[in-house]
C-alpha cells in the first residue's frame, strides 16, 4: 500500500496568494475551453503563469490521454480524474472577499485510487509516465511553488472530480462493455464471478484456452484427439473380449495382458462424457471452469480417469517384470501370484483416486477431461505413476541387455556342435540362450508395448510439468491484459491470438499430447492382435454355432447307439 503525505498548511497559503497580484506573476484564472477534459471540467481553471489551455491539451496528448479511452473501465475513470485534476486546478471564490480565490489541487485519494488500479496497466502499455508517484509532489508544481512544489491534499481541501453526470456518463459509456470474446462479469464491481478468469469487469468464457488460440483451433485440434481416444476405447473393448472369451487366454502370462488392457479401455472409456457434452465437463457455467465441488460429472469422469490411469502403469509394470522374471531368470514366479498383483495394482489405484477425491483436486484444466489439478498432479498422480514406470523401465533396460549379450554369445559360439563333445556348463549355457531367444518370440508384443506405454507417460509428463504451467491464468493474467488491448483496438482476433502465441503452450505439442495418450488402446490393439486371435476366434464361434445348432446333441446319441 502506498502511503501519503500532505502539506495542507503551505498549500491554503499558497492557494489564498495566487491571484492577489497580477496575473502574469501567479498565473489566471480562466473558463476550461479544451477537449480532453471535457468531461471532467466545469469550472474555471487556474493557469500557471505563462501557460496556455493549448499546451496543457498537447501535454495531456503526449501522457497518453486519448489512449486511455481505450483502456477498461476500472482504470479510464480514475486515470482520466487524476490527468485531469492535475492539469486543470479549480479556481474558487473567498466569500466576502471579491479579490481573493482559493486553488484547489488534486486530491491524495485520487492519485492513490489511480496507481491501485492502473499502474499494471499503465506499465504493459508502455504508459509507465503516467503511473502516477503520489509521494512526490504534484507534476509540473515544482515550477511555481520552488523548491519543493504542491503536494496532494486531502479530500476536504483538494480538486475532486467525477465524469460530469455521474457514473455511467460521459467516457464510461464507451468501455462498459466487454469485447468478444469476454463476457460481462456479473458479479463486478462488488465482486467477480471468478478472481482467475476475470478482470477489470470482462471475463474470459469457458473453457477459457479456447479463447487464447485462433478461432476453433483447439476445438478442431481437441475434437481429433477425441475421435482418436473413441477408436482406442473401441479397439481396447476388442482385446478384453478376446483375452476374456478365447480359452487359454486367461492364463498366466496372457491374463497380465487382460488386465492391462482392462486398464486400458477404462482410461479410454473416459471419453463418453465429453462425447455426449464436451462443454458439460469442462464448465460449470459459462465462466467457471469444472471441479469436483461444482461439477459432478468432471468428479466421476475424472475419478474413472485417475483409477484408469495408475492400474495401466501397474499392469504395465507387471508386464515388464515378468518379462524379466522369465527372460533372465527363467522364472514363473508371477505365475502363482495373482492375487498380490491384483491387491498390489488395483488396491494401488483405488489409494491414489482415494487422495485425488479426498483432497478435492479433480477440475479440468486443459481439453476436454477433468483430471488432478495442475498444482497438485506432481505429487498425487504423476510421482506415484513414476515410481512404478520408471524402476520398471531400467529393469526393462536391463532385459535387453542381457539379451544382446546372450545373441552375441550365441554368434560367438556354435551350436551345431554335438551335444556329446560339449562339457555340462556349455550345454547350460546353449539351453539358456535357446530359452531367451523362445522369450523374445513369445513376448516381443509385451516389450514392445511396455515401451509404448513409458514414453506415452513420459511425454504427456513432461508436457504437464512444462508446458501446462504456462496456460494458468495467474501466469498469463499480464499478457492477456495486453490480448484485450489488441482486440480493443479493432485487431483481429486471430492475430491478437498470434500475439499472444509466445506465452502459451505451443498449439502443436499440446495436441501432440493429448494424440500420444489417447492413442494407447488402439497401440495395444495393433500389437496385440495377432492373425492367431482371429482364427482362434473363428475356432470358438464354430463351436458356439455346432453347440446352437443341436449338432452335439445328434452326435452323441449316434455314438451312444454304436456303444451299444
Amino acid at each position: 500500500m502506498v502511503r501519503f503525505f500532505t502539506k495542507v498548511a503551505a498549500v491554503a497559503t499558497l492557494a489564498i496568494g495566487l491571484l492577489s497580484s497580477t496575473a502574469d506573476a501567479l498565473g489566471s484564472s480562466v473558463p476550461y475551453t479544451g477537449a480532453v477534459c471535457k468531461n471532467y471540467v466545469n469550472y474555471n481553471v487556474w493557469l500557471p503563469p505563462n501557460t496556455t489551455i493549448d499546451a496543457i491539451e498537447a501535454s495531456l496528448v503526449k501522457q497518453g490521454a486519448e489512449k486511455a479511452v481505450q483502456m477498461p473501465y476500472v482504470c479510464l475513470e480514475p486515470l482520466m480524474e487524476y490527468m485531469c485534476s492535475v492539469a486543470y486546478p479549480r479556481v474558487e471564490a473567498i466569500q466576502n472577499v471579491p479579490t481573493q480565490f482559493n486553488v484547489r489541487f488534486a486530491c491524495a485519494s485520487t492519485c492513490q485510487k489511480t496507481y491501485e488500479q492502473c499502474a499494471m496497466l499503465l506499465s504493459l502499455f508502455d504508459m509507465k509516465a503516467a503511473i502516477p508517484d503520489c509521494n512526490a509532489p504534484i507534476p509540473e508544481t515544482t515550477k511555481y511553488a520552488p523548491p519543493t512544489g504542491i503536494m496532494f491534499q486531502p479530500d476536504e481541501s483538494c480538486n475532486h472530480l467525477q465524469a460530469l453526470g455521474g457514473p455511467g456518463t460521459s467516457l464510461s459509456n464507451l468501455t462498459a462493455q466487454c469485447d468478444p470474446p469476454f463476457v460481462v462479469d456479473v458479479d463486478y464491481p462488488s465482486g467477480t464471478a471468478n478472481a482467475h478468469y476475470c478482470m477489470y469487469g470482462c471475463c474470459l468464457p469457458c473453457p477459457a484456452q479456447y479463447h487464447l488460440y485462433r478461432e476453433d483451433a483447439l476445438q478442431t485440434g481437441f475434437t481429433i484427439t477425441n475421435y482418436m481416444r473413441a477408436v482406442s476405447m473401441v479397439l481396447s473393448f476388442l482385446l478384453v473380449l478376446t483375452y476374456l472369451v478365447l480359452d487359454d487366454k486367461r492364463s498366466h502370462p496372457s491374463a497380465l495382458i487382460l488386465y492391462f488392457a482392462v486398464g486400458v479401455f477404462l482410461f479410454s472409456v473416459v471419453i463418453i462424457f465429453p462425447l455426449i457434452d464436451t462443454k458439460a465437463i469442462q464448465c460449470a457455467d459459462m465462466i467457471n471452469p469444472s471441479t469436483q465441488r461444482n461439477n459432478l460429472k468432471c468428479a466421476i469422469q475424472g475419478a474413472i480417469l485417475v483409477f484408469a490411469s495408475v492400474a495401466t502403469c501397474a499392469w504395465c509394470t507387471a508386464l515388464i517384470l515378468n518379462l524379466h522374471l522369465h527372460t533372465v531368470w527363467n522364472s514363473s514366479w508371477f505365475s502363482t501370484k495373482y492375487w498380490l498383483l491384483h491387491i498390489l495394482c488395483w488396491g494401488f489405484a483405488t489409494a491414489i483416486t482415494g487422495v485425488a477425491l479426498g483432497t478435492g483436486q479433480i477440475q479440468w484444466d486443459f481439453a476436454t477431461l477433468c483430471l488432478v489439478s495442475q498444482e497438485k498432479a506432481s505429487e498425487i498422480f504423476f510421482y506415484p505413476m513414476a515410481a512404478m514406470i520408471f524402476p520398471a523401465f531400467l529393469v526393462h533396460i536391463a532385459t535387453f541387455v542381457h539379451i544382446a549379450r546372450i545373441s552375441t554369445m550365441a554368434g560367438v559360439d556354435s551350436e551345431t556342435m554335438s551335444r556329446s563333445t560339449l562339457s555340462a556348463g556349455a550345454a547350460a549355457a546353449i539351453s539358456h540362450r535357446r530359452h531367451v531367444m523362445m522369450a523374445i518370440r513369445i513376448q516381443w508384443r509385451a516389450a514392445l508395448m511396455a515401451i509404448c506405454a513409458i514414453v506415452s507417460v513420459t511425454f504427456y509428463w513432461l508436457f504437464y510439468f512444462i508446458q501446462l504451467r504456462k496456460i494458468n491464468p495467474a501466469t498469463l493474467a499480464q499478457n492477456i491484459v495486453v490480448f484485450v488491448f489488441c482486440l480493443r483496438s479493432g485487431t483481429p482476433h486471430n492475430q491478437c491470438a498470434d500475439n499472444l502465441a509466445p506465452f502459451l503452450p505451443p498449439y502443436g505439442l499440446m495436441i501432440a499430447a493429448e494424440f500420444v495418450v489417447s492413442s494407447i488402446g488402439t497401440v495395444i490393439f495393433i500389437v496385440f492382435f495377432k492373425m492367431a486371435l482371429v482364427r482362434e476366434w473363428g475356432d470358438k464361434l464354430s463351436s458356439l454355432g455346432y453347440l446352437m445348432s443341436g449338432k452335439r446333441k445328434q452326435k452323441k446319441e449316434q455314438d451312444q447307439f454304436f456303444v451299444i
